[in-house]
């Protein structure tokens, strides 16, 4: 079997997208707790991040709202609101991208430039159960180019979610 034209991977991607898929026991509101290493450069300092994300009940296909907060031993947070898209995967896993603007609340011992920020992330995860979701998580947060100064950081996190309801 031939592989498809190149060109057509973005519209294989968009229809992937806007399939119906659901994942399983997810039609919930969800709270998550994320914690681990902030600031993976050396160029940046590192500290611990703490990240309590809640994610929407409601969705379009595989995308649902989420919005959360971002806290770091060094007195930073950052608040923030956008969409993840929920991939079910083969074997219980699920890969979850997801982009939010957000706003930086206190900078602790981070100048990131812009008091507006962008979150881009990836999560993989495993439901151990029907309520309990274990992942592991790469963010970048920075104001893309909205400022001259833009050293943006990156999140290492582990991640615990629990579905409230039913």
């Amino acid at each position: 079997m031939a592989s498809p034209n190149p060109r057509m991977w973005p519209l294989l991607a968009a229809l992937l997208l806007l399939a119906p898929f659901r994942a399983s026991g997810e039609d919930l509101l969800s709270f998550a707790v994320s914690t681990g290493q902030l600031g993976l450069r050396k160029e940046i300092p590192h500290a611990l991040g703490i990240d309590v994300q809640v994610r929407s009940p409601w969705r379009w296909k595989l995308i649902r709202p989420l919005a959360g907060v971002l806290t770091s031993s060094s007195g930073g947070a950052y608040v923030y609101s956008g969409i993840v898209v929920d991939i079910p995967l083969p074997g219980g896993l699920r890969l979850s991208p997801g982009f939010a603007p957000g706003v930086v609340l206190a900078k602790g011992d981070r100048e990131l430039g812009s008091p507006i920020e962008f979150r881009s992330s990836l999560e993989i995860s495993l439901a151990p159960s029907e309520r309990l979701r274990l992942g592991l998580g790469l963010t970048h947060i920075s104001n893309a180019r909205l400022s001259q100064h833009n050293p943006g950081m990156e999140l290492l996190t582990f991640s615990l979610a629990i579905p409230v309801g039913k």
